[in-house]
């Protein structure tokens, strides 16, 4: 006799209710963890760090200054490489540092020593001007004298080949002198100055001797062994002084604006303000004019309202230890 067995079987829904609460409790758990790992990665980019730049002095002559800019940096791993914050805020932060920045300007009279009522003149203004002295003018001693007492720093203004036709000094370096005459004609020059507290020379002309690396090679050699600097006139755009007294190791500054073209006031005033826009836009600015009567007059009114503006006359050797 067969026994009738009854097989009970389990109804679909509670398969489908058992199913739908295991993804539910899954879903549960995945959206949790996400949610807790996510909060705590946007805390974490929420941190921020701050890079702190200052800006410290290279000299003891050269104004304290700080610059301090706060930049935050967000990311998963809160790590910051310092050097890529300062560049993608380099741009920033030059403006603060430029804003924060008193413009420098250097005024360097040449030609001095020649007019002796135009080189009076010059000297009647008491402030850090540099006058350079040509290497053939007249009372030397006596007007390097005036000069540090009315504020001045001394610089020589050495004759050198230009290249056109010019009515040349009697004592003018040539790019057709030998070695050993550059050497010795230069030395001649330096020693008229024996006894005077000269800083550096800047050239006089000298748009084709200026181009010659070999010929200023000399030049700087001797500067490097009198500690004195050399300032590029820049009569000419192919100038060579530069890559020289790199390789020489002389101090070097370049000449930014010429005042006095003419013999104008207005005009000189103009280039005035020019150099002030330099200086203001980059920090410093080098201005050379000469000996004349209207560069005196809009030189003295210049000096005289600096005290109504955000500028500091200062030596020209100051500048390039600035400028380090």
């Amino acid at each position: 006799m067969k026994k009738n067995v009854k097989i009970e079987k389990k109804s679909p829904l509670a398969f489908k209710l058992m199913f739908a609460l295991i993804i539910a409790v899954t879903f549960a758990f995945v959206w949790f963890a996400g949610y807790v790992f996510a909060e705590k990665n946007v805390e974490k980019q929420a941190e921020t760090t701050k890079v702190v730049i200052v800006m410290e002095p290279k000299s003891e002559a050269e104004p304290v200054f700080e610059v301090k800019e706060d930049v935050s940096v967000n990311n998963a791993k809160n790590e910051v490489v310092v050097e890529d914050v300062v560049e993608e805020n380099k741009s920033v932060l030059q403006e603060t540092v430029n804003s924060n920045l008193t413009p420098y300007v250097s005024i360097v009279v040449d030609d001095m020593g020649i007019s002796a009522k135009h080189t009076e003149e010059i000297l009647s203004i008491h402030a850090p001007l540099t006058s350079s002295f040509l290497t053939y003018g007249e009372n030397l001693n006596t007007y390097a004298k005036e000069a540090l007492e009315a504020g001045h720093e001394i610089m020589i203004h050495v004759p050198m080949e230009p290249m056109g036709a010019a009515d040349l000094a009697p004592d003018t370096l040539k790019v057709s002198m030998s070695d050993d005459e550059i050497k010795e004609a230069f030395l001649e020059m330096l020693a008229k100055f024996d006894g005077i507290d000269v800083k550096g020379i800047n050239n006089h002309m000298g748009s084709l001797f200026t181009q010659s690396a070999p010929k200023l090679d000399i030049i700087m050699t001797i500067l490097k062994e009198k500690s004195l600097f050399f300032l590029d006139s820049k009569t000419t755009e192919y100038s060579q002084a530069l890559e020289v007294s790199q390789i020489d190791e002389v101090p070097y500054i370049a000449r930014d604006v010429f005042l006095d073209n003419e013999n104008d006031y207005e005009k000189i005033k103009s280039r005035l303000e020019e150099t002030e826009k330099i200086a203001e836009k980059t920090g410093f600015a080098v201005a050379i004019c000469h000996p004349k009567s209207q560069t005196y007059e809009a030189l003295k009114d210049w000096v005289d309202g600096l005290k109504d503006k955000n500028i500091k006359l200062i030596h020209l050797s100051d500048m390039i230890k600035l400028k380090k």
